[in-house]
């Protein structure tokens, strides 16, 4: 190695050392930022939010099971139309609805209840619920409690007028009878006997009460 090889090298070394003494002294001075850990993942955000929902869902359907637990009814049971009435208005939709359930070749029991005692007491003996034609105050009740699916698949926003259709104009001081869907029954088998009377059979006669008789 020459003489001058030798200085080139000996001046490399001395800014080496410099460098590195400078990088020391200048590091108490602007410190590095602490090291973090990597953001979570979205992934991991997502999944409590998901078991969040599924735990709701089980909560909702375990308290609809042990308040009505009736609505689910035995699986080899027929499905059921209760009809909340007196006895000629039950009689008068029995007749209404029997005709056109045997034409379509429907599997459908029909069973009248005269209070909503009857009809808890049904409830309690283990029977099914999968159409409701009930007073409109009970049917008010009901969808307020979440119990009521809507009438069609394709409601666009949940609603009572969409949970209840009256089977005749509400009046002043009389009660109004309707269809109603319970959402623990055969939603899709209750919609189907709904949207098959809507569009293929003629609208309900409210039987005509007898007029009073005049004044004297």
């Amino acid at each position: 190695m020459s003489y001058r090889d030798y200085l080139d090298e000996q001046r490399k070394l001395i800014r080496t050392k410099k460098e590195a003494r400078e990088a020391k002294n200048e590091r108490p001075r602007n410190p590095r930022p602490p090291r973090l850990d990597p953001p979570p993942a979205r992934d991991s955000l997502l999944l409590p939010i998901i078991i969040g929902l599924c735990l709701m869902l089980i909560a909702a359907w375990s308290i609809l099971w042990f308040a009505v637990p009736a609505v689910h009814g035995p699986l080899e049971a027929s499905p059921t139309i209760i009809i909340q009435g007196t006895p000629a208005e039950a009689e008068a939709i029995r007749a209404w609805l029997a005709p056109e359930i045997a034409a379509s070749n429907l599997n459908w029991e029909i069973i009248a209840v005269g209070s909503r005692r009857e009809l808890a007491e049904h409830l309690n003996s283990g029977g099914r619920m999968d159409v409701l034609i009930i007073d409109q105050d009970l049917a008010a009740e009901l969808y307020e409690a979440g119990l009521l699916a809507p009438l069609l698949p394709k409601a666009e926003v949940p609603s009572f007028s969409g949970a209840f259709s009256p089977l005749w104009h509400a009046e002043p001081f009389t009660k109004t009878l309707g269809w109603a869907i319970p959402a623990a029954g055969d939603v899709d088998y209750a919609r189907h006997l709904y949207t098959l009377f809507q569009q293929f059979v003629d609208p309900f006669q409210r039987p005509q009460t007898a007029a009073a008789p005049p004044r004297t």
